[in-house]
């Protein structure tokens, strides 16, 4: 047996003795157990650390982190940096695809390549082969598709039968248009569904080879479809039907959608129910796509005035649900957005309670995996059918199930997200809390979300009717940043007016607040010089702006009672050198507060100047105001000045 003494390096730890023998173990060796394989998709781990943090509500969204001198603060600025920045990808792939040569040393090399960053092949007759074409088909490279394959033909080249049923289906699905990419960022800004081609590529492959067979067919019924291809959807059915075609889930799909929605309800049904007996004869089953189509005719015959067609399309819609519901077929978000668009109609104003049941059945659940295009449509339709029945609780209890799960993925789109916040700031701030409503705004405004110029209306009357006057600067700043909530020039002095009026209406004196005396100052002098840059604008001339007079009354009266007499005498400057333009003259009562303003200061020649004014424009009270100035120790040619400017009112007496 070894003994080991093993020293440690405090001094008032004892010394300790392990015993090592050879012969008996004094400890069992534990059993290693690997644990089975846990399969990982390619974004599982960046999933993991986005799961980590929330959403930052005080930096800009992420398509707009180039530079910080360009973050865009309104709806329209926002539209077009994301198109702008589409566009410059575009030019520069353009340039690319040119001019490849100018690219050969600078050009990043990735491991392996990356296909859509590569410049496009030019193709000849010497460079293609049937295996590229087959390799551009399986890409989902449309157009360079069309061409290989036109290269293909004028060389004489035969082609399988399979690679052109497969180029016909791509060509016909995309309408011969390149495949939309998943992450473009100017998804949702521009709605650019082009009507399908008429005569164009797929027309001409369809019918070179005479005869057509079912896969071509079928392919032609889903791309017609897809593309608005108008009656002839219906005919092409009808050719498929006649030949006994399997059609897929799909071709029954798009048929659907297709129905006339100016025709009656009862006819309407009747066709949707006959391609759905075809679909049972054929033993296709129905999808959760096939009741959106369904519901998707029933939402436009909702439409109608009438209110037998609406009350027969609720009936109806109800009843296809129970029935989609008994075949086992799984919800989508995509089924309730088109029952609140039926239920619910923003020009009739049916209170229909539609959404709250809806809520209740989904509460809690993670719908985040979409299914149809209509999935993504859910969100901004609830939250602007809040808004139209005022139901503030209803729309928190929909702001908590975007945030349940991953359902927030579903608001990625820029038109989505845009419908969603304009309408949630909206039901809130006039329905719940002011607090709530000021705290929802600053949270979202003005990365996130930005008003609109009613919006503000609303805000500013609430910031004044709660004398929550805290808050104005900062609401101020943003309707500055936003451009007035992208309002016309009309509206935008409009909200420079209800400012100053909220400023003349509480001092400052009688809040506990510090420094709003300098924040109004600034507000004014702010509102004041937007009006001096925009009289000569073409959008609204000064003669025009009935509102010009009225703001430079509230201006002056507001920098007289902050002591800010420069901002006062710039306003009566301006409205001396504009009273032949100006629609209105400043008020009796602002200018006798002017004046005698000026000679408490000893500013008697701006009072004369202001009398000057009063004169010129024919003010009742000229006179009045004239004594007033002509009190005060004058010098003498400021005393010939007041007597030629009123030597022809009998009411003046010569000083």
């Amino acid at each position: 047996m070894l003994s080991i003494c093993l020293r440690r390096s405090s001094p008032r730890l004892p010394c300790t003795s392990v015993s090592l023998s050879t012969s008996t173990p004094s400890f069992s060796t534990p059993e290693i157990v690997i644990p089975p394989r846990i399969e990982r998709g390619p974004t599982d781990l960046l999933e993991a650390l986005a799961s980590t943090v929330g959403k930052d509500y005080t930096a800009p969204h992420y398509r707009y982190h180039d530079d910080p001198w360009l973050i865009p603060y309104k709806t329209n600025n926002k539209r077009d940096f994301t198109l702008s920045k589409e566009a410059g990808k575009k030019a520069a792939q353009y340039i690319l695809n040119k001019h490849p040569d100018l690219f050969e040393h600078n050009r990043i090399v990735a491991e392996p390549p990356i296909t859509a960053f590569q410049p496009r092949a030019a193709y000849n007759r010497d460079n293609i082969t049937v295996e590229l074409l087959d390799n551009l088909v399986s890409s989902f490279q449309v157009q360079d598709s069309i061409e290989v394959f036109s290269l293909l033909q004028k060389k004489g080249k035969e082609i399988p039968d399979e690679m052109k049923q497969s180029l016909l289906e791509l060509v016909a699905f995309n309408n011969e248009a390149e495949a939309e990419e998943d992450g473009v960022e100017s998804r949702g800004i521009i709605k650019n569904q082009e009507k399908w081609k008429e005569g164009g590529f797929v027309e001409q492959m369809y019918s070179e080879g005479g005869e057509s067979c079912e896969s071509e067919r079928v392919a032609m019924l889903v791309g017609l479809g897809r593309h608005g291809g108008g009656q002839r959807v219906w005919q092409m059915y009808e050719e498929c039907k006649a030949s006994n075609d399997r059609i897929p889930v799909e071709g029954y799909n798009v048929v659907i959608t297709r129905v006339d929605k100016k025709e009656g309800v009862e006819k309407n049904m009747g066709s949707i129910k006959e391609v759905l007996m075809d679909m049972k004869d054929a033993g296709v089953a129905p999808t959760v796509a096939t009741l959106i189509s369904v519901l998707d005719v029933l939402s436009g015959m909702a439409r109608s005035r009438e209110k037998e067609r609406y009350e027969a399309s609720c009936r109806l819609a109800l009843d296809m649900l129970a029935e989609f519901r008994v075949l086992g077929v799984e919800m989508s978000l995509g089924v309730y957005t088109l029952l609140v668009d039926i239920f619910v109609d923003n020009k009739n104003m049916h209170k229909s309670p539609i959404l709250t049941d809806i809520m209740n059945e989904l509460e809690g659940k993670d719908m985040s995996h979409a299914q149809h295009s209509q999935d993504l449509w859910f969100f901004p339709s609830a939250m602007k059918v809040c808004n139209l029945q005022n139901n503030v609780k209803l729309a928190w209890r929909v702001d908590e199930f975007l945030h349940t799960g991953q359902n927030s993925r579903l608001l990625s789109d820029f038109q989505h997200e845009t419908v969603y916040y304009n309408n949630f700031l909206a039901v809130v701030l006039q329905n719940d809390e002011f607090q709530t409503a000021i705290d929802l705004y600053n949270k979202l405004t003005p990365h996130t979300s930005s008003p609109m110029f009613p919006y503000y209306q609303t805000l500013l009357n609430h910031i004044h009717n709660n004398g929550a006057l805290q808050h104005l600067s900062k609401v101020w700043d943003d309707l500055q940043a936003s451009d007035y909530g992208q309002a016309n020039k009309e509206n935008q002095y409009a909200l420079t007016y209800q400012v100053m009026q909220i400023l003349k209406a509480n001092d400052p004196t009688l809040f506990d607040l510090t420094g709003l005396s300098e924040v109004w100052v600034d507000i004014s002098r702010k509102v004041f010089n937007h009006l001096e840059d925009g009289k000569t604008s073409k959008a609204l001339y000064l003669r025009f702006n009935t509102l010009a007079p009225n703001i430079c009354d509230l201006v002056v009266t507001v920098a007289l009672r902050e002591g800010n007499y420069e901002l006062a005498v710039k306003v009566i400057d301006f409205c001396r050198e504009e009273k032949t333009v100006m629609a209105k003259n400043l008020s009796n009562d602002v200018l006798a507060d002017f004046i005698k303003a000026s000679v408490s200061l000893g500013e008697f020649d701006k009072a004369i100047e202001a009398v000057e004014y009063s004169v010129d424009v024919g003010s009742s009270d000229a006179l009045k105001v004239g004594l007033v100035v002509a009190e005060t120790d004058l010098r003498m040619d400021q005393k010939d000045f007041l007597n030629k400017l009123f030597k022809s009112n009998s009411g003046w007496v010569n000083i």
